[in-house]
Order: structure tokens, then sequence, then C-alpha cells
């Protein structure tokens, strides 16, 4: 069985989570965030932008494309985590290491999407 879900897991679309990701940048997070802490442009902005680009990108784009959108939530969720630290809440909080799950999330697909990309450079189809 755990070798089935590890293959689940490195194999299988992504697309769905792609979708999931997006919904929470683009429109979860700017609301929870504005909420609680206010209005904080510098990270609001690039959030709904990069939830937008990430819907789109699953949409109507290539694997290249998505796999650098990929990289991209990623990294926005390590920068929410620290803000999060930062601003005192993540340890104490349980609330908020939904956040945390949330990176877990992001790393996972990004490995999926890295894997799915590598796989059909070797087969001279990437695009």
């Amino acid at each position: 069985m755990l070798a089935r879900i590890k293959t689940i897991l490195t194999y299988y679309d992504s697309e769905p989570t792609e979708i999931m990701q997006g919904i929470i940048w683009f429109l979860v997070y700017p609301i929870l965030y504005i909420a609680e802490y206010g209005l904080n442009l510098w990270l609001i902005i690039p959030s709904v932008l990069l939830g937008f680009a990430t819907i789109k990108a699953v949409c109507y784009h290539d694997i290249a494309t998505r796999k650098a959108i990929s990289l991209g939530v990623f990294l926005f969720s390590t920068i929410a985590i620290t803000m999060y630290f930062i601003k005192g809440a993540l340890p104490s909080d349980p609330s908020h290491w939904g956040w945390v799950v949330i990176s877990f999330s992001a790393f996972a697909n990004l490995r999926r999407i890295t894997n799915c990309y590598y796989r059909k450079i070797k087969n001279g189809n990437a695009r």
C-alpha cells in the first residue's frame, strides 16, 4: 500500500492540487490575512497574482510553465509561513498550522510536476 501511495503522489495528475492551491492563494489567503492582520499589499498582491497565474497555467499552459508557477507557489507558501512566525502566530495558534500543511502540499505538487516535466523531456515531448 505504501508503494502505491508513493506512486500516486509521484506520477498522478497534479491539476486538482494546482487548482486548489490557486484558489487558496487567490481567495482564501488574502481574505484571512486581511481579516487577521489588516491590508498588507506586499503579501496580498503577489498572493492574488500567483493564485490567478496558477489557475490560468493549469487551464492553458504547458508543463514547463506549470513547473515555474508551482515553484512560485511553494516559495510564496514558505514566505507566508515565515510571516506567521515573525508575527508570533504560528507556534502558538493551532489554526495557523494549516498553512504548514498547505506548504507541504505545495512542495509535493512541485515535486510531482518536476518529475512529470523531466519524464516528458526524456520522452522528447516537454512542450
